[in-house]
Formats: structure tokens, C-alpha cells, sequence
């Protein structure tokens, strides 16, 4: 064979060994992950343990140089030199492992330290420590020096269960990596080499002593380290300085800022490093906020309570806590994603939508008298009713009556296509499921949905952009409204609340006391309170102004910021309407006003409750057209409400006038025009109520006369019952069956209903 064939064989030979070195597989880590939570400026919030039990934070690659120039220092000098193996090193340790009978010395580069961290520290044998020099040359081929150092950081063990730089500057020092200084990057340096023996809070003086040993060879260091990467020189000064840093005494504990937040986020990324916008200032204050209540709440026995706090401006979350973590369950528990009863938290959407269509103005007068709606009898929260009231007042004072009369009108059909618009989950059943109900507090939403309803709201109205249903003039409307509820100064937490701030806030209580609801807008943030039992269980007091507006002030009094925006946009209108009904005025208004409205027709019809009533020639009667003579009449203007708002009205208005009585030759009115049942309102079933001791009580029915004075004559089945004047009240106490109600006045004016009686 001649010399050329053999360097063609020999070359040819080389050339496939390569190709089969090429075809060796990369080592890669198969380790599981710490999911990790960070603030907006990259401080920890808190994170999960890794599977394997391991605190292993996903790799940030982003460690200080002085780090970089300890392990160099310390396990490799030779690293930016080498391609994966140092022979030198190699023998040098042989040698010595022969002479010791034993390892002593390992030899190992970083990069064949990468190799054996993937393969688990398998036992070290001559055998392995071959594989791993063939692997490390793979390595080598297939990554940067920068990779490999970055894959050693990333997975080098630190002592118990902290594995990789990022967690162990946070459980050993409370920082990030990018931020460590000479002390803390020698000791972290240090401790790979013997993680189960040297670290903090065990064998102190011999980590203490490698340290300092290490801190003065980093003061003549003469490691090869390319000019990129910026190391600086360790200088005396700052040795000396260095030797007086202590050592940590034992493991920081991980941090609990936003456990909740973290738990809902592992579910989509777990395992990773998620960057939040949460404002880790802000975060820590509002957990002291909720502690501080707590003390309060749980005297009533009240556990739970959730704050969520949304920048609408930038779509961020700035504060999510999910529950008082000095609750006995606050581990367990989301409350911002909850789904709880209502209450009254949703009524400002109806209100927006009612503008937008203009079947509603602002001021205009609302019917608030009792009601029985096939069965369903919504109430005041104070149990008092105001006849008619302002729809602003009704929204502000969150009068049930009122806005379930809106609701009626708008139908619960369209309410609930509305809502499932807008992004409230908890609406789960079908419109009729809840009929009515839907507007007090019959559904269920999540504190995070009615955020971010709101919020969607708050930047449809600073920036134009079409986020919700609504118009941005029903939304300025709805908002300014909202700015006039009134903030109690006797209530405890609100007076630490600078007048000087205004904000466009709600509140809303679940029946049975269950659920606590606040609310609030500034020009920027919306902040969602709700307080209650997680398990449902209600308590006295449990409401939204006593337990969650507290709350919310105080949140708010954090941030730097106010509602100031006006009640109109440049394309919201002025209409003139009547200044006591609220409605478009006429010409029997003897006082109007401007409200502002959006852009749409307007369909509530004229003010209905101006009325020409024609006097006798005294003006001390009322008179008809066919009992008086024509030409001694003479007319005024009234405001006339209905008999049942008439009866509730003028318990309340001193200024109320109410109409005079008929003239005594003419003939009687409508029955509607001068009395209406207030109790029972329709034809309906009765149930008379049992005592505690079993014993069956009266029911009360009741009746409101434009003229209380006038004699009301009460008959059930042709049975005379008795008469009433001034306070038209008739108990009864009958057994089952069916009857016909009748009540006729000394006029004959006659009304009768049909009850059932159960």
C-alpha cells in the first residue's frame, strides 16, 4: 500500500470518526422548573418549589461579571482557553487521585462540570470521567463559552435544595444575581465545589475561610476573561471592604407578595419566570391595608376579603391580592376570581344603557314604591321607599325599587345579553333563570371580571377606543354619578381619605349579608374591593359601605391619582327638561334645567306628571267637566304623581301639594286616579305567616288615598270587614281558599282584588 493510499484511509478514517462524534446528542437538562413571580421592576413576589422538590428558578442569564470572574478564579482559569477538556489539569489530578489511593481532585473544566449536571452526578469512575471529557468536547461544538458558563450557573448545586445562581442570590443574599457584590459572588462561587458540606448555617468558619481565600486571589487575578464581558478588578479597598461583609446566617424564606396571583398564573406557565406589572410597593401596602381590617372584620367574623387593582390606562395589573393571608383558609381561596352574588355592582351598567338608547335621563323621576312582580317582591336595602326618586339618586343611593322597574323596562332578556357581552362569567344560566333578580344581585360575577369591566369602560372613555357597548358620553354620565356618592366621615377608614381626591365609585351588598362590594375609578386605576366568607356564611353589618368602601379609600388614598374627568365628552348633548320630574320639559314646567345626554333620540316621552286640573271659582275644589258651570272654572298646574308614589312621596316632601278634593256635586273619579292597593299590588297569592310558636299571624293590606281623611269601607267575600280613615290599613286572618278584596270609599269610589290565601 502505498504512502498516499494510507493518508487517504488514514484522513477518510478522521473524517468519519468526526461524523460520528457530530452524531453523539448534545447533553440537555430534563430538570423541572420553580414557577417564579416577579414585580414590574424584576423583584421577587414569590415562586413554587420545582417538582423534584428543588428551589430551581428558570435561567435568567443575567449575573454579575463578578460572579463570572469568581467560578473562573476558583474552578476554571483556563475556561476561554480550552475547547471543553484542559489535559494539563487532567493528569495533574491523576496523578494526584494515584498517589492519594482515592479522588481528591477532579480536573474537571466548567464545561465537563456542565456534562456531569445533566447526567445527574452519576459516581465518579474513570469510566465516566472519560464519557464526560467526550461530551464536554461536544458541548463545546455545539455552544458558545458564554452558553456553557450560562448552563453551569443555571444548574450548579448551592446547598439543600437551592439549585442555579438566581435562586441562590435570592435565598442567600435576597437579591438578584445581576446585583451581587464581591462578598456574596466569591462565597456563591465557592459553594458548588461542596454544596453538601459548606453552606450557610454549616461549617461556617471553613466557607468563611475559602471565601477570603478567594476574595485575595481575585485582588492579582490574572484569568484570561474577553474584554466583552467588563470585568472589574477586585482593588484593595474594596477587599478590605469585602472581608467585612457577613455570611448569611440561614436561607431567606421565599416571599408570599402575591400568592394567588402566582397560583393562577402557574396554570398557563408553569415552570417559568413570569414577568408581572404588578408594583411591588403598592402590593406590600395593600396587604398591610387588608391586615389592618382584618383586625376589624374578623371581630364580626369575617375572614375573607380580595383587593384587585387594574391600571385601565396601560392594561396592567398593579395589585392582586387574593385573600387575607391571616385567614385561616387564604391558601386555598382565590377571591378575585371568585364567583360571588352581586348585589348592586352591576346597576351602573343598566343605567349606561338606558342613557345610550334615551329611554333615560339622568334626573328623571324613578317610580320607588313596594312591588310584587309574579311573586317577586324586590326591597329597599333600608326598607323605606320614597315614592319617586331622581334615577342619579336611585344609582347613588342603590335603591332596588327604582332600577328594577328600569330593568322591567329594559328587559332582563337584554340585560343578560349585555352582560354576557361584556365578559361577567358567572352568568351561567339563562335569562329567565333570573328574571328580575339580575339587577339586585340574582347572578354571579368574579371581582376580576367587574374590574375589568369597569376598567374597559374608564379607557373607552380616556382614549375613544370601542372596548364596550357603551358610548363614551353614557359612560362620562354614568361615571359622574358615581362621583356624588357621599363618604360618611364616621365610618372607620374614611377619614384618613383626603378630601381632594374624588373618585367614581359603587358599592353593592348580597342578600343575607354574604358579600361585601366596593368599587372605584380614578383617571387611571380601577380598584375592586369584596369582603365576606368564603363559604358563604353572611354576618350583620356585612355591607358595602361598612366593610368594602373602608377598604377601598384606603387602597386608593395609595395611589396618586383622582377622578377628574367631566360628565360630558364633545359629543354629549344638553336637553332642557323639567326641573322636578327630570323628563323633557313642556309647557306646563314652570321651572326646566339642563342635563346632558348622549347624541340619540330621546323616548321617555314628555314630563307626564305636569298636569291642568280645573278648580271651582274658590280653587278650594277640584271640579269635571260635566259638574260645573263652564264659565266659573278656572284651571292651575299640579305635579301629580301616581296614589301609591303620591302616598310614599309626601311622607317625605314637606313641599308636596297634593290635589284638592272633588267638587262635592260631581261625580266620582277614576278609581286609579284616587287610590291604588299598596299591598297586595295585583292579584296575587298571600301567605299568612307562622309564628314562632306555630301560631298563624294577620296579614296587613293596604291602601293609598289622594285623601287620606276620605272613609275606606273593607269587604272580603261580602263580609264587612271595617272601615279605615287617615291610615288605610285592614288585617285579616282567614283560612285557605280564595276571596275578592273590595274597598270602596265614601265617594263610591270602588277597588277589588282576588287573593289566594295559602
Amino acid at each position: 500500500m502505498t504512502h498516499r493510499k494510507l493518508l487517504i484511509r488514514a484522513g477518510l478514517l478522521l473524517v468519519g470518526l468526526f461524523l460520528l462524534f457530530l452524531c453523539i446528542p448534545v447533553p440537555k437538562f430534563d430538570d423541572p422548573y420553580s414557577t417564579v413571580l416577579t414585580a414590574s421592576d424584576g423583584s421577587l413576589l414569590g415562586a413554587h418549589i420545582a417538582d423534584d422538590g428543588q428551589w430551581r428558578f428558570p435561567a435568567t442569564n443575567n449575573y454579575s461579571e463578578k460572579y463570572l470572574a469568581c467560578v473562573l478564579e476558583y474552578e476554571d482559569q483556563q475556561f476561554f482557553l480550552h475547547h471543553g477538556v484542559n489535559p494539563v489539569a487532567l493528569i495533574q489530578a491523576f496523578i494526584e487521585n494515584i498517589k492519594a489511593g482515592h479522588v481528591v481532585r477532579g480536573g474537571s473544566t466548567i464545561s465537563m462540570q456542565v456534562v456531569r449536571l445533566a447526567r445527574h452526578n452519576r459516581p465518579r469512575t474513570y469510566k465516566e470521567k472519560l464519557i464526560e471529557v467526550i461530551l464536554a468536547l461536544r458541548l463545546e461544538l455545539h455552544y458558545s463559552k458564554k452558553s456553557i458558563f450560562d448552563l453551569y450557573a443555571a444548574h450548579a448545586p448551592f446547598g439543600g435544595n437551592v439549585v442555579g445562581i438566581d435562586a441562590a442570590a435570592w435565598r442567600y443574599f435576597h437579591t438578584t444575581p445581576d446585583r451581587l457584590t464581591w462578598s456574596e459572588a466569591a462565597t456563591l462561587a465557592v459553594l458548588p465545589n461542596a454544596p453538601s458540606i459548606i453552606h450557610p448555617g454549616k461549617a461556617r468558619e471553613k466557607l468563611l475561610d475559602k471565601r477570603d481565600a478567594l476574595l485575595l486571589r481575585m485582588t492579582t487575578s490574572k484569568v484570561y476573561i474577553p474584554r466583552r464581558f467588563r470585568v472589574p478588578q477586585l482593588s484593595r479597598d474594596d477587599y478590605e471592604l469585602a472581608l467585612m461583609e457577613r455570611l448569611p446566617d440561614k436561607p431567606y424564606e421565599m416571599p408570599m407578595l402575591a400568592y394567588h396571583y402566582l397560583m393562577d398564573q402557574s396554570k398557563k406557565h408553569k415552570g417559568e419566570q413570569i414577568q408581572s406589572s404588578i408594583d411591588c410597593n403598592l402590593q406590600r401596602n395593600v396587604m398591610r391595608v387588608m391586615a389592618r381590617h382584618y383586625q376589624v372584620n374578623s371581630q364580626n367574623q369575617i375572614e375573607n376579603a380580595a383587593v384587585y387593582v387594574y391600571d385601565y390606562l396601560n392594561n396592567q395589573t398593579v395589585a392582586y391580592v387574593g385573600n387575607n393571608m391571616e385567614a385561616k383558609d387564604a391558601s386555598m381561596i382565590d377571591m378575585v376570581k371568585a364567583q360571588r352574588s352581586t348585589g348592586s355592582i352591576m346597576k351602573p351598567f343598566l343605567f349606561a344603557a338606558m342613557l345610550d338608547e334615551g329611554t333615560l335621563l339622568s334626573t328623571m323621576l324613578l317610580p320607588d314604591i313596594p312591588m310584587n312582580l309574579s311573586g317577586y317582591t324586590p326591597k329597599n336595602y333600608s326598607g323605606q321607599y320614597w315614592g319617586a326618586v331622581p334615577a342619579n339618586e336611585a344609582l347613588q343611593n342603590s335603591l332596588n325599587a327604582p332600577f328594577v322597574h328600569l330593568l322591567k323596562k329594559y328587559g332582563h332578556q337584554r340585560f343578560h345579553a349585555l352582560l354576557k357581552r361584556l365578559g361577567i362569567r358567572g352568568i351561567v344560566f339563562d335569562a329567565d333563570h333570573y328574571g328580575l333578580s339580575l339587577i339586585v344581585g340574582g347572578a354571579e360575577a368574579s371581582l376580576y371580571d367587574l374590574v375589568n369591566v369597569y376598567g374597559r369602560m374608564g379607557r373607552e372613555l380616556a382614549t375613544g377606543e370601542d372596548l364596550t357597548p357603551f358610548t363614551p358620553e353614557a359612560i362620562a354620565i354614568t361615571f359622574d354619578v358615581m362621583k356624588g356618592l357621599t363618604r360618611p366621615s364616621t365610618q372607620t377608614g374614611w377619614t384618613g381619605f383626603s378630601s381632594s381626591k374624588q373618585l367614581a365609585w359603587k358599592t353593592g351588598t348580597s342578600f343575607g349579608f354574604k358579600d361585601a362590594w366596593a368599587i372605584g375609578l380614578t383617571d387611571r386605576f380601577v380598584v375592586g374591593v369584596w369582603v365576606g366568607n368564603a363559604d358563604g356564611e353572611g354576618r350583620p353589618g356585612l355591607t358595602g359601605v361598612g366593610a368594602a368602601a373602608p377598604t377601598l379609600f384606603d387602597v386608593v388614598a395609595l395611589l396618586s391619582d383622582s377622578y377628574t374627568r367631566r360628565a360630558s365628552t364633545p359629543e354629549s348633548i344638553e336637553v332642557e327638561v323639567c326641573a322636578v320630574s327630570g323628563y323633557p320639559a313642556t309647557e306646563r314646567c314652570k321651572h326646566t334645567k339642563k342635563v346632558i345626554m348622549p347624541d340619540v333620540e330621546i323616548k321617555t316621552g314628555p314630563c307626564p306628571y305636569h298636569k291642568k286640573v280645573f278648580l271651582d271659582s274658590t280653587r278650594q275644589y277640584q271640579v269635571l267637566p260635566d259638574c260645573y258651570p263652564v264659565d266659573q272654572k278656572c284651571y292651575d298646574i299640579y305635579f301629580v304623581l301616581p296614589p301609591v308614589q303620591e302616598w310614599f312621596y309626601k311622607r317625605h316632601s314637606a313641599l308636596y301639594k297634593p290635589l284638592p278634593a272633588l267638587y262635592p256635586r260631581c261625580a266620582s273619579a277614576h278609581p286609579d286616579d284616587m287610590m291604588a292597593f299598596v299591598y297586595p299590588k295585583s292579584d296575587a297569592r298571600v301567605t299568612i305567616p307562622v309564628g314562632i310558636k306555630g301560631d298563624r299571624q294577620q296579614v296587613v293590606f293596604e291602601i293609598a288615598h289622594r285623601n287620606p281623611g276620605k272613609t275606606i269601607y273593607w269587604t272580603l267575600n261580602d263580609t264587612f270587614l271595617g272601615q279605615t280613615r287617615w291610615v288605610h290599613q285592614m288585617p285579616i286572618d282567614v283560612a285557605r281558599g280564595t276571596y275578592l278584596l273590595r274597598c270602596v270609599d265614601e265617594d263610591g269610589v270602588e277597588l277589588s282584588r282576588k287573593i289566594v290565601v295559602n
